[in-house]
């Protein structure tokens, strides 16, 4: 499932070889904040981490990646869709939101015929639940929603309550992540709109180091893939708690802790050329470039 993420942590990612994915920074961080709601109100917490993938670029410019994003279609087994036919996914903490060209009724059979039954609608968004693993659809036109258990959480909620939460934001009846967070919002402005985005608040970490990119009073971090031809521009924004708090040596010798200089694997700076550092307030920023060709080869 995605919304652990493609860049950073899922099984599935690593086999893919993608430490980022690439796009347009044009466009509004709406299409993705409205699916955002407050971590109150999805699951209990304070923070969560959230995705978002512009799959209709990706298709756009498939001429330039190595391979093709094909494990994207895992997010919504056991239904027939392929990745280029999707327009984007957001990864909602565990819920994923995607949107498609897609037929419903052929969504709806391909549930049924994966042992799915059917288990209410709400606003408009009809549920299908699997009785062996509980994970849950919600279908509409154009979009489809999925949930499994997250055996992960502090606090179990039901896959279908996340549903819910995430179609509330969708319509504004609770709170927004980056309306109810300063830190996510202010996140989610330094970052803006790409291909990937991806950001999650935090608590001060413990056991801060400069090589596991865990700095101290740092309240939140994310970023952002473009796409500009055959060269992705890169950018990682790190948010401390004050502009006094911000060491912009302390990223450059994060950098160069996994730069793969060392010969180790999935060091995820390494390919990353041109890289600069500044800081803007209370935010650390890093920017860099990398090939196009190198994603999926």
């Amino acid at each position: 499932m995605l919304a652990r993420g493609l860049a950073a942590t899922g099984a599935v990612v690593a086999s893919a070889g993608c430490a980022s994915l690439f796009g347009s920074d044009s466009g509004d961080t709406a299409v993705f904040t409205q699916w955002l709601p407050a971590p109150a109100a999805l699951n209990n917490a304070d923070h969560y981490r959230f995705d978002y993938y512009d799959l209709a670029t990706l298709a756009a410019n498939r001429d330039s990646l190595g391979g093709e994003p094909t494990v994207f279609e895992r997010t919504w087994q056991p239904v027939g869709l392929g990745w280029a036919d999707a327009t984007a996914v957001v990864a909602v903490g565990s819920v994923d939101v995607v949107t498609a060209e897609f037929d419903r009724e052929a969504a709806v059979s391909d549930l049924r015929g994966a042992g799915y039954d059917r288990a209410g609608e709400y606003k408009g968004y009809a549920r299908y639940r699997n009785p062996e693993t509980g994970t849950v659809f919600a279908i509409a036109d154009g979009t489809l929603l999925v949930s499994a258990v997250d055996r992960y959480a502090p606090d179990a909620v039901d896959p279908s309550d996340r549903l819910q939460t995430v179609v509330d934001a969708r319509t504004g009846d609770v709170d927004r992540y980056a309306e109810a967070s300063d830190d996510m919002g202010a996140l989610v402005e330094a970052l803006g709109a790409g291909t990937l985005v991806r950001g999650k608040t935090m608590d001060d970490p413990e056991g801060t180091t400069a090589r596991s990119g865990r700095f101290e009073n740092l309240v939140a971090e994310g970023a952002r893939s473009v796409v500009d031809g055959g060269t992705v521009e890169e950018k990682w924004v790190y948010l401390y708690d004050r502009p006094r708090d911000v060491d912009t040596a302390t990223l450059e010798r994060y950098v160069e802790d996994n730069d793969n200089s060392s010969g180790e694997v999935d060091a995820q700076f390494g390919a990353v050329e041109d890289i600069s550092y500044t800081q803007e307030g209370r935010k650390g920023i890093i920017t860099g470039t990398r090939d196009a060709g190198e994603y999926y080869s």
